[in-house]
Order: structure tokens, then C-alpha cells, then sequence
């Protein structure tokens, strides 16, 4: 006990708490998802590749939706007030990425990736701020990359987005601070999630090499000589959205091995 005050807790303990967590129908949402519930917590998750019938699983509740169409996080948003008057975590994680050069882009693989990666981040957002203001200690995390720290070739509307994700996300704990709600971010390296394992395939094919070599390539780019694996992206969302993080508001933690430092 310090002056009178209890220890804070630093426990992952989510018991009785509601959370909103998008692209949760696999790699880093899933996993987030997954231990969300394992703690304690009532999940509700939006992911266009969950089937059409909404399905509840043990306390997650499965919506079938894009977070770039306002009727559908409406949707999302009616499923939410029908179990609960408030939200107390937000996580924006759905994003889509490709492999392609600034001249082999086009306006609708602009407009594509920024419905998505940036659209979809601020209409969630904007849903659920009333919701996020009525918890006693609300948090919203947004999941960015490295690529939006140091963008490389080959990506650059991808690198944008991101880019302005870790922008949205400083705004944000600037504009929502004063009600209590804290917005960080977190920027992952190359973690083994489906989407990046499609982008090895990728880029074997345009580099005629084979996976397992791209594999070994990228893994060589961090610190520790492997690539990360999504629960290690979830322990830290998990850390910001708990007690343990009362002070922390409007940061961005980098989980990519060392893969910055090179």
C-alpha cells in the first residue's frame, strides 16, 4: 500500500467488460479475441469472412461485416446496445495489404486500401465513442506496422495508411483524453498471420524464389532472427487496454523482434 492507496493490479483480468474488436475472423483479431474471452470479457467481432448467420461462441459474438461500410458497423453497433449500455475497449485491427508499386497502382487499389485501413478505423471510431464514454475506464487500440515507421518499396499506399493510423491514433488520445478514453497503438513486425504468410507466397512468385527461402529472409530482418507470432502482438493490446497502462495515452509500442534497429 502506497500513501493509503491500494496496489494497482496488473493482472489480466477482464471479467464483466465489453469489447469491439474488427478483422476478428483470424490471425491478430482472432487471437486478441480469443484471449479476450479466455479473461474474463464479452467480445463482439466484425470480419467480412464470418458466416452469414451471426453466431455466438462462448461469449464472442460473430458479425459478419466490413468496417468501411457505415450500415454495416451500424449493424455491429445494434448487437452491442441489445447486451450492453457501453463498450470499454475498441480494437481497430481489420486492414488489407498487397505488394504493388506506385505506378502499378491504381485509383481503385487506392480507394480499396483506404476504405479498409483508414475509412474503417474512423467510422468504428466515431460508432462507439458515445459507447466508450459511459465505461469507467475505456481504451482504444489501434494496430498499425513498422511499415508506417519506415516505409520500404513495393508498398507505399500500404505504408500510407499506416502511416496514418499512427497519426489518427495521436489525434485521437489528443481529441478524446478530456472524456477519459485513452487511444494507443501497436506496430508489429512480420508476425505469422495469415495475411503476411499470403505476401511470402507473393513474393516468391514475382521473385522466383521459394517461400521457405522469402521466409527465412524476412526472419533475418529482426533483432532475433524469427518472425513474431500474433499472441505477442495480444499480450501487449492486452497490456494496453488494462490497469497496468492507466498513464499511458496517445504511444505507439513497436513489437517487431529489433526488426527498426537493422
Amino acid at each position: 500500500m502506497i500513501d493509503g492507496k491500494l496496489p494497482v493490479d496488473y493482472s489480466f483480468d477482464f471479467r464483466g467488460k465489453i469489447g469491439v474488436v474488427s478483422g476478428a475472423f483470424q490471425g491478430i483479431g482472432r487471437s486478441i479475441s480469443d484471449a479476450l474471452v479466455r479473461y474474463g470479457a464479452e467480445v463482439f467481432g466484425i470480419d467480412t469472412r464470418f458466416e452469414e448467420k451471426e453466431e455466438t461462441e462462448a461469449r464472442f459474438h460473430q458479425i459478419r461485416g466490413s468496417t468501411s461500410s457505415s450500415e454495416d458497423v451500424k449493424r455491429l453497433w445494434n448487437r452491442v446496445v441489445e447486451r450492453s449500455d457501453h463498450v470499454d475497449f475498441l480494437i481497430n485491427n481489420a486492414g488489407i495489404y498487397f505488394y504493388r508499386g506506385i505506378e502499378e497502382s491504381t485509383e481503385s487499389d487506392f480507394d480499396r486500401i483506404t476504405d479498409v485501413n483508414l475509412r474503417g478505423y474512423f467510422l468504428m471510431t466515431k460508432q462507439f465513442v458515445p459507447l466508450l464514454k459511459r465505461s469507467e475506464f475505456p481504451s482504444i487500440v489501434n494496430i498499425a506496422s513498422v511499415s508506417g515507421q519506415r516505409p520500404e518499396a513495393g508498398h507505399p499506399l500500404y505504408s500510407m495508411t499506416k502511416g496514418g493510423i499512427l497519426a489518427l491514433t495521436k489525434a485521437l488520445s489528443a481529441d478524446l483524453g478530456r472524456f477519459g478514453i485513452r487511444v494507443n497503438s501497436v506496430s508489429p513486425g512480420n508476425i505469422r498471420t495469415p495475411m503476411n504468410d499470403a505476401d511470402i507466397l507473393e513474393q516468391a512468385r514475382l521473385r522466383d524464389m521459394k517461400p521457405e527461402d522469402v521466409e527465412r529472409e524476412y526472419a533475418r530482418e529482426s533483432v532475433l532472427g524469427r518472425r513474431g507470432e500474433a499472441d505477442e502482438i495480444t499480450s501487449v493490446v492486452l497490456f494496453l487496454i488494462s490497469r497496468a497502462a492507466s498513464y499511458v495515452n496517445g504511444a505507439d509500442i513497436i513489437v517487431d523482434g529489433g526488426l527498426l534497429l537493422i
